[in-house]
């Protein structure tokens, strides 16, 4: 099925196209192609389960909305993808709608690498809330997906995973917050991410953390981190009541580190720039050293 806004298309926005297919399944199913251009929607597109969405390439073809709502959910998302079997490729996601959230892609359910993104580049800003990604109770399979988060309100989240285990390669996740905002390039909330090549940036006026964990499980493999604000500082890897496992990474902040804070927090660390002290205990350390490349023992103190 195909998409264009020069009149060869058959359909002039994704949400028709979507729409057209009523009998998609494992045996029978679709490909909407989308050529260059910027495509606008008045309401989030839920995309539906054996119908692939595939854009001319995430510098050509944006799907974009004003679609910021009420609920942290996919009714405030650009794209949805709830208890699907799909791939979003090669296109862009933005939304720029206000309200209590900001959503670009939100997905829910699902098997492990049930929605699969690749080649995505994703943008959100206005909300309250701002989430480039919101992974809900799903494990998404996340490759070369680039997500940028902006906003002025109450916290900004490049990529936020809620009770959920994505498969995370060659990610880039920012998130920039101005005034009271908080801003957090990853956030994992009793998650069990694996992230492997990941980019993760936060930058704003009040704290700021690259990656942040609450009672989570987290494996990072040659992660950078990095974390700066104007008035507050900020944290490379925050732990709260989480593990973090650090192989072959770079972490800094203007804070520090690594906070391990709450009970029982932890942070194994081995062949890592640490670029700012940590703090807290719980940390085991091989390998790692600082921005002279002076080696830190055990505890990850120099």
């Amino acid at each position: 099925v195909w998409v264009a806004d020069d009149g060869f298309g058959q359909f002039t926005s994704l949400s028709a196209a979507l729409a057209s297919i009523t009998d998609a399944s494992a045996s029978n199913p679709y490909v909407v192609r989308i050529a260059p251009g910027i495509y606008t929607e008045t309401s989030p597109v839920v995309l539906k389960s054996h119908v692939d969405v595939e854009g001319s390439g995430a510098r050509f073809t944006t799907i974009t909305c004003s679609c910021g709502g009420s609920s942290k959910d996919g009714a405030s998302a650009t794209v949805s993808a709830d208890d699907v079997v799909t791939e979003l490729r090669h296109v862009a996601i933005e939304n720029t709608g206000t309200g209590d959230y900001s959503l670009g892609v939100y997905t829910a359910g699902g098997a492990a690498g049930a929605v699969s993104m690749l080649h995505v580049g994703v943008s959100a800003a206005g909300g309250i809330f701002t989430f480039g990604v919101y992974n809900d109770a799903s494990s998404p399979s996340m490759t070369h997906v680039t997500i940028t988060a902006s906003g002025s309100g109450s916290g900004v989240h490049g990529v936020y995973n809620d009770a959920s285990s994505p498969s995370m390669i060659h990610v880039a996740a920012s998130a920039t917050g101005s005034g009271t905002s908080t801003s957090f390039g990853v956030t994992n909330d009793a998650s069990s991410p694996s992230m492997v090549d990941v980019i993760a940036t936060a930058a704003g006026d009040e704290f700021n953390a690259a990656i942040s964990n609450f009672s989570s499980f987290v494996s990072m493999e040659g992660v950078t981190a990095t974390a700066e604000s104007a008035d507050h500082g900020g944290w490379g890897v925050w732990n709260s009541s989480s593990l973090s496992i650090i192989r072959n990474s770079s972490i800094a902040g203007v804070d520090g580190s690594i906070s391990n804070e709450a009970s029982a927090p932890a942070a194994r660390v081995a062949d890592t720039l640490l670029d700012g002290a940590v703090s807290g205990s719980g940390f085991v350390c091989f390998g790692a050293y600082t921005e002279l490349f002076a080696s830190l023992d055990e505890d990850c103190v120099s």
